[in-house]
C-alpha cells in the first residue's frame, strides 16, 4: 500500500512539474513577444521617422505650397509627434495637428478627416502592440473622447 502511495506522489508531481513547464514556455513565448515589440519600439524613437517616405505620389493643393502628410507612414508622425510631447494625452485631430506644426506642412481642410482617420487606425495597431496607451473620456453619454499618448 505505502508502495502505491509513493508512486502515486511521484506522478502527481511528476504531473505538476509538466504543467508548470508548459506554464513558463507560454510565459517565455509571450516575454519574447513583448521583447520584439518594445526593440521596434526603441528603433523607431532612434531613428528619424521621416527618412522612410512611402512610394506615393504626394498632392498639392492649387498654389503647390502644400505636401500631403501621405508622404510618410502615419506611424512615422505619431513616434515624431510622441517624441516632442512625451507623456501628453492628445486625441488623433490633435497629434495631426502636432505633425503638421512640427514638420511646417499645410494640408488643405478637406484632408483633415482622412488623415485623422489614418492617425487614428495607426494609433490602434500601436496600441496592440503595446506602443502606445489609450485612454476612454466619457464627456456626456453620447460623446466619448479618445486620448493617446
Amino acid at each position: 500500500m505505502a508502495r502505491m502511495t509513493g508512486e502515486n506522489l511521484i506522478r502527481q508531481k511528476i504531473a505538476e512539474l509538466t504543467q508548470q513547464i508548459t506554464h513558463f514556455e507560454q510565459c517565455i513565448k509571450k516575454a519574447r513577444e513583448h521583447q520584439v515589440t518594445l526593440q521596434q519600439a526603441l528603433v523607431a524613437l532612434q531613428s528619424d521617422p521621416f527618412s522612410s517616405p512611402i512610394k506615393r505620389k504626394a498632392k498639392s493643393i492649387s498654389d503647390g505650397s502644400a505636401i500631403s502628410i501621405y508622404a510618410y507612414h502615419p506611424s512615422d508622425y505619431i513616434a515624431k509627434v510622441f517624441k516632442h510631447y512625451p507623456n501628453q494625452w492628445m486625441s488623433a485631430k490633435e497629434i495631426m495637428f502636432k505633425a503638421f506644426e512640427i514638420e511646417g506642412k499645410i494640408e488643405h481642410k478637406s484632408q483633415h478627416h482622412s488623415i485623422v482617420t489614418a492617425f487614428s487606425h495607426a494609433l490602434r495597431r500601436l496600441q496592440e502592440k503595446g506602443i502606445v496607451e489609450k485612454q476612454v473620456l466619457q464627456e456626456k453619454s453620447s460623446v466619448r473622447v479618445i486620448q493617446w499618448r
